[in-house]
């Protein structure tokens, strides 16, 4: 697959079971996420999006990845497995590009024992995501999240909730915003609300607060980027425009 500039890929997961709004109001607000993504800084450099994306805590009702050309492309074009769980994205995350590190040292930011990191380094590095270099690693320079993800939660009225949603979200995001249906009857409450968490705040299509770039848990936003990465490559219900 390959992103153009401008363009939209969309991955359609597998249906869910159970749902998790009204219907008709669950159609009204996914129709306002696309062109609420398309207008985030650095979609016009490619823009990914996935609906119902599972992270490590919580379920986004969509995820989109901005600049995600060409590093979607050269990441899948690195031949490189994709990580499957999270203990191997921590100790991938916490090792660096340009710089050794000691086992030791990686144990210490993973937050595991010395013993177990390197197991996980032995193995990391037969499948090439790390590189042994004299007696520390390096991490492969694909093995780097892929440009900025954006957790988006759509609610018809319930802000209170969606805002405790987006925050758990910007764990494994870079930025987490709120969309509403309906408006609050203090809309300025709210808006003051998330721009004090660094929580985007849209009413339907129209952006009110923009979201602010946060730190999420290194390990974990890996761990988006190659499920992304994934299901890009597997070419599972995928939708281009």
């Amino acid at each position: 697959m390959s992103l153009i500039a401008g363009g939209v890929s969309e991955v359609v997961p597998a249906p869910r079971p159970g749902r998790r709004f009204e219907p008709v109001a669950e159609r009204e607000l996914a129709a306002d996420l696309r062109p609420l993504a398309a207008r985030l800084p650095g979609a016009s450099d490619g823009l990914l999006l996935i609906a119902e994306m599972p992270g490590p805590r919580g379920v986004a009702d969509m995820v989109a990845i901005t600049h995600a050309s060409p590093g979607i492309e050269e990441r899948i074009d690195a031949g490189i497995p994709f990580l499957e769980n999270l203990a191997d994205c921590s100790v991938v995350a916490s090792a660096m590009v340009h710089r050794t590190l000691s086992v030791a040292t990686i144990s210490k930011i993973a937050g595991m024992s010395e013993q177990q990191a390197e197991r996980r380094l032995r193995s990391l590095s037969r499948s090439g995501h790390v590189e042994r270099v004299g007696a520390g690693y390096r991490r492969h320079e694909q093995m780097i999240p892929i440009g900025r993800a954006y957790a988006i939660e759509a609610k018809v009225s319930d802000w209170q909730q969606g805002i405790r949603q987006a925050l758990s979200y910007s764990s494994w995001c870079d930025a987490a915003s709120l969309v509403l249906r309906d408006g609050p009857r203090d809309l300025d409450e709210v808006m003051n609300r998330c721009r004090s968490f660094g929580i985007g705040l849209a009413l339907q299509s129209r952006w009110l607060v923009r979201p602010r770039i946060g730190k999420p848990r290194a390990s974990w936003r890996l761990s988006v980027s190659e499920r992304m990465a994934r299901a890009v490559a597997t070419g599972v219900s995928l939708r281009e425009d």
